[in-house]
């Protein structure tokens, strides 16, 4: 018989600071949960990007058989678009729990758009752009609009008005318990997820608050979390009986350094050139030019007789003034991935050291800026939690782990075809 299952959800939230949170008796009902489950570190994905992460995190299988790979994409125009639920090419833990008969609610999970007639309730995160294009059921609508429900705080405002922003992150996950406790209630479900962006929003703007207590933010950077560990307490008061609960982020984060503008070094070198001053999309790039670049990271060669010498740039590549080494690693397409939309991928991905953010801005002219952002994501220091259940963690858990482990836990047959592996113990 299926068990009930509630995920929350912290976008970008670290493992390290959970820990740190829990050290500085900062999230009391946390530290409390922890020690009732199995609290580990994961890894995310490459690309390291919501849009990727969530993907892997809701079909089980790498972006070669999913089909979204960043979360700005090019087609077969050369036109950029952003890829969302209506790309992917893999069946999805909510088309499965459907095929199940069984009734699932997903709340603000950013791959979740457009949102599907699924048996329940879905309401999708960021990619949405109108609250009335992101509810199903549509009669949910005046709810949302009672509650003054947000899709997502609007980044442009941070840098002109961060503390008007950081209102928005409250204003924005006061309405998510709001819905969340309301549905709990009022729907029947076998599977909820809720999801919170607003970690990753505070992280991008507010992370060198973090630690500094002189920061302006410091406070309200925690304050945020401690709002999150009262609802982590109102969750687990109305739970039904015998529900599993499970926490997770899909990736880390760190302070950024620099900014690093992969196309102004391509044109640096010569290696990418237009045909006009100014760039529009990539229909601009002149015959010469031998590649290009998307965030974060990915390389797409014209001519592969050039591998050698980019990834040479890069790995030569040294910050100023400190001088450090910016990029760690660069992984080939077919070492990442298998399957049917492998020729879609970037030919190149490159991993950089902790505090470089790879940037792809057409028309940047210096490879190394800072800009309002503060941090930036990172592979490793994700965090997985089950409440009742031990978690193998050899070898390293990582999203793609997340599907199968899921139907274990809910006691129901696993999502076909799905790359990960169980990660609970016997």
């Amino acid at each position: 018989m299926p068990r009930k299952l509630f995920i929350l959800s912290l976008d970008g939230t670290p493992y390290t600071l959970l820990q740190q949170a829990c050290a500085q008796a900062k999230m009391p009902h946390l530290h409390k949960l922890l020690s009732e489950g199995s609290f580990v570190e994961m890894d995310s994905v490459i690309p390291t990007i919501s849009s990727v992460a969530w993907a892997t995190f809701a079909t089980g299988v790498n972006p070669a058989k999913h089909s979204i790979f960043g979360f700005v994409d090019i087609d077969e125009q050369n036109q950029f678009f952003i890829p969302n639920a209506s790309h992917l090419r893999a069946r999805t833990l909510w088309q499965h729990f459907d095929d199940l008969g069984l009734r699932s609610i997903w709340i603000n999970l950013p791959i979740a758009y457009p949102p599907a007639p699924i048996n329940g309730v879905m309401i999708s995160g960021f990619l949405a752009t109108r609250l009335e294009d992101s509810v199903h059921p549509r009669s949910l609508l005046p709810t949302l609009q009672r509650l003054n429900y947000l899709i997502d705080p609007d980044p442009v405002r941070a840098h002109s008005d961060p503390a008007g922003f950081m209102q928005e992150l409250f204003a924005a996950l006061q309405a998510r318990r709001a819905l969340t406790l309301q549905l709990l209630q009022s729907e029947s479900w076998d599977f909820f997820m809720l999801h919170i962006m607003e970690t990753d929003r505070l992280h991008h703007f507010f992370w060198n608050a973090k630690d500094d207590t002189d920061h302006p933010y410091h406070r309200d950077f925690w304050r945020l979390y401690r709002e999150i560990d009262l609802l982590i307490g109102e969750l687990l008061a109305q739970l039904p009986t015998g529900t599993e609960f499970v926490m997770l982020s899909d990736h880390g984060f760190c302070a950024i350094e620099y900014e690093v503008e992969l196309n102004a070094l391509l044109k640096e070198h010569g290696l990418m050139k237009f045909r006009q001053r100014s760039a529009q999309d990539l229909n601009d790039l002149d015959d010469q030019s031998r590649a290009f670049g998307l965030v974060p990271g990915r390389l797409y060669l014209r001519d592969l007789a050039y591998q050698d010498t980019i990834q040479n740039l890069l790995y030569q590549l040294r910050a100023p003034r400190t001088h450090s080494l910016v990029c760690e690693r660069i992984y080939r397409r077919d070492e990442l991935y298998a399957g049917p939309y492998l020729p879609r991928a970037a030919d190149l991905f490159a991993i950089p050291h902790r505090g470089y953010d790879f940037k792809a801005r057409l028309n940047a002219t210096e490879i190394f800026t800072r800009t309002a952002l503060q941090g930036m994501h990172t592979l490793d220091d994700a965090f997985l939690f089950v409440r009742h259940r031990s978690l193998r963690t050899t070898p390293k858990p990582s999203l793609l782990d997340l599907a199968p482990t899921i139907c274990e836990l809910m006691n129901v047959p696993s999502l076909p075809g799905v790359e990960g592996r169980n990660l609970l113990s016997s």
